[in-house]
C-alpha cells in the first residue's frame, strides 16, 4: 500500500472520530439544557386526616398523580379537619381538608383559629359526600337501651367538629334536654378506650372509628338509632392569598384529585384495600361503607344549604349574637379551578 493510500485512510478515520466526538457533545449539551430546564416539582403543605375522606388524596399519592402534575405534597395528618384548618390559618399549611362544621364556624367568627388573622377562607371543592359517617355509640351495662336513657350519662363529643352539630340534632330528634346529659371532650382516636374504661358512657363518633368501635367491644356496646341521619362533607380549603398567588397550582392538585377519584371508580377493590391500610381499618369495615360514600369533586348547592343551617344552628344556639350581620357565604366559593377540572361538579345555584 502506498503512502497516499495510508494517508488517506487515516484522513478519513480522523473525520469520523471528530464526527462521533461532536456527536456526543451534541448529545451531552442536549441532555444538560433539558434536565437543567426541567421545572422542580412544587411544594405544596396540605393538611389531611386520618379518615375515609381522604380516599382520593391517598390515591393520588399512592399512584404518583401528583407528581404528574408537578407537584411536590407534603402531608401534615391530624387527628380531624378543624385541626388542619388551625394550621391554615397559621399559614403553616397551603391546603386544608376538613369537614362543613368547622367551615362554618370560621366563616361566622365563632372559632378564632388564631386571633387577629383573617386569611379570608376559600373553598374549592368538595371531596366526598356521606349521610352514613356520624353514629351514637352506647355501653348497654351502663342501663343505655335507648336514646332516652342517655339522660344524667356522660357523652363523649370532639368538640368543635361535625359531632357537635350531630349530638344537638339527635338530641332534638329525641327530645332529650341537652342539660340533662354530660358532655365530655375526648379526641376521636381515644373514643374506644374512653368508652371500653367506662370515662363516658355513650360517644358520638364517626366513620371508620364508629364501626370499628362496634367490631372490636361486639357485645358491650350498640348504635342507637337515628331516623334523621346527618350529611357529612370533606372540603378542601385554602386562603385567598395564596389561590391568587398560585392559582395554577390549585387547578393541578384538582386534576390530580379528579384522576384519583377516577381510579377509585374503576378500581373499587385496590381503593378499599389502600384506605384501609392508610387508616388502619379492616378491609371489611371499608367495604360495607363503601356504597354510602360519594366520592365526586363537586361545589354544590347541597354544601351551601348545609353550611347555612349550621350557621343558623350556632345563631340558635347563642354561639353567634343576634345582632351580628354574616356575610354572604358565596364569597367564600372558588369556583375556577373545578371549572377547569370538572365544570359539571358545580351545581350551586348563583
Amino acid at each position: 500500500m502506498c503512502k497516499a493510500e495510508i494517508d488517506n485512510i487515516t484522513f478519513i478515520q480522523y473525520t469520523y472520530s471528530f464526527l462521533y466526538m461532536k456527536k456526543l457533545l451534541i448529545t451531552a449539551l442536549l441532555s444538560l439544557f433539558v434536565f437543567g430546564c426541567e421545572k422542580e416539582p412544587t411544594r405544596v403543605d396540605v393538611g389531611i386526616t386520618t379518615f375515609w375522606g381522604e380516599a382520593a388524596f391517598y390515591v393520588a399519592d399512592s399512584e404518583g398523580f401528583f407528581q404528574q402534575e408537578g407537584l411536590k405534597v407534603i402531608t401534615h395528618e391530624h387527628s380531624a379537619g378543624k385541626k388542619s384548618l388551625k394550621k391554615l390559618y397559621e399559614e403553616k399549611i397551603d391546603i386544608a381538608h376538613v369537614a362543613e362544621f368547622p367551615v362554618a364556624e370560621a366563616l361566622s367568627g365563632t372559632q378564632k383559629y388564631v386571633e387577629d388573622s383573617d386569611i379570608n377562607l376559600k373553598i374549592f371543592s368538595e371531596m366526598i359526600y356521606t349521610s352514613n359517617s356520624q353514629k351514637v355509640i352506647a355501653r348497654y351495662d351502663h342501663g343505655i337501651k335507648t336514646a332516652q336513657d342517655l339522660k344524667n350519662k356522660k357523652v363523649g363529643i370532639y368538640q368543635g367538629t361535625t359531632s357537635e352539630y350531630f349530638l344537638d340534632t339527635f338530641l332534638l330528634e329525641h327530645g332529650i334536654n341537652e342539660q340533662t346529659i354530660e358532655v365530655v371532650n375526648v379526641e376521636i382516636p381515644n373514643h374506644q378506650k374512653a368508652l371500653k374504661n367506662g370515662k363516658i358512657d355513650a360517644v358520638v363518633s364517626w366513620e371508620p372509628y364508629a364501626s370499628e368501635i362496634l367490631s372490636t367491644l361486639g357485645d358491650e356496646v350498640h348504635q342507637l338509632n337515628s331516623v334523621l341521619g346527618h350529611s357529612t362533607l370533606w372540603m378542601a380549603t385554602s386562603s385567598a392569598r395564596y389561590i391568587q398567588k398560585h392559582p395554577d397550582i390549585i387547578v393541578k392538585y384538582l386534576q390530580a384529585l379528579k384522576k384519583a377519584e377516577d381510579y377509585i371508580q374503576t378500581h373499587p377493590k385496590q381503593g378499599q384495600k389502600l384506605i384501609a391500610q392508610k387508616t388502619n381499618t379492616s378491609r371489611e369495615t371499608i367495604r360495607k361503607l363503601w356504597d354510602s360514600i360519594e366520592y365526586e369533586l363537586s361545589i354544590s348547592q347541597r354544601m351551601l344549604s348545609l353550611l347555612q343551617d349550621q350557621r343558623r344552628w350556632l345563631r340558635a344556639e347563642k354561639f353567634i349574637d343576634d345582632t351580628t350581620e354574616l356575610t354572604d357565604i358565596n364569597k367564600a366559593l372558588y369556583f375556577q379551578a373545578l371549572k377547569k377540572v370538572n365544570p359539571k361538579g358545580l351545581t350551586v345555584i348563583r
